[in-house]
């Protein structure tokens, strides 16, 4: 019996994962705005330092604003969509929360962590001078700080879909709940740049890590009031 739910819970699941991945690979639209804006943003900041080296604390703010609106362009549409779609009604039918809540994180997760990875090599092909002390630090804290934007603005969205605001709001709203992973996550990234090993990041990253897991545990318990509401 147990067995035979968990399978069930599954099928929905990745029944959610498959109508957003195949809906944004159909569209495009979505995903051509977050390509457009993530190219734009180093382009400008390309721009703008010219031929001049970038000191590491600049560096990190930059990585981390870019990552910080990328995010925000990526990762709000999924709620507002189904919203405006009129597909809310038909997902309260023919599965659970739980399913809509994990599916919807499961592709924020992988817009935003391929996103970012494009951010920072972009940034390393237009800025040589961009001295990057460990790489494998640097890839850390983009996907740990990728995932807390994941999961932050999954329920941020919930809640700004819900109350009938378009996706401009929720740079707004967000902002106040991503803080304390920005925080952490731009000392983070200074560390990896400077040549701070993993172990050596432990805190930081810590830190992220908790956030994460804290916003992620609120989400569950009100995703239900959120949804059905």
């Amino acid at each position: 019996m147990g067995s035979t739910s968990t399978q069930r819970s599954l099928v929905r699941l990745w029944a959610v994962v498959e109508k957003d991945i195949r809906s944004e690979l159909r569209t495009r639209f979505g995903l051509t705005a977050l390509l457009l804006f993530v190219v734009t943003s180093v382009v400008l900041v390309v721009f703008s330092v010219t031929d001049e080296p970038l000191p590491s604390p600049l560096s990190a703010a930059l990585l981390w604003v870019v990552m910080f609106f990328t995010a925000m362009t990526g990762l709000g549409r999924g709620f507002v969509r189904e919203e405006e779609r009129g597909t809310s009604l038909l997902l309260r039918l023919s599965t659970t929360a739980s399913s809509v809540l994990l599916g919807k994180l499961i592709v924020n997760v992988i817009q935003a962590v391929l996103a970012n990875l494009l951010v920072v090599l972009l940034f390393l092909f237009f800025l040589p001078r961009l001295s990057v002390g460990n790489i494998w630090s640097l890839l850390a804290v983009v996907v740990v700080g990728s995932i807390g934007f994941a999961v932050a603005l999954t329920i941020v969205s919930a809640i700004v879909a819900k109350a009938g605001s378009t996706q401009a709001l929720l740079p707004v709203l967000s902002f106040p709940v991503l803080l304390p992973l920005v925080m952490p996550g731009t000392n983070a990234m200074l560390m990896a740049l400077a040549g701070f090993t993993v172990p050596e990041m432990t805190g930081d990253l810590a830190v992220m890590v908790g956030y994460t897991a804290i916003v992620s545990i609120i989400a569950w318990m009100v995703f239900d009031i959120i949804w059905y509401d």
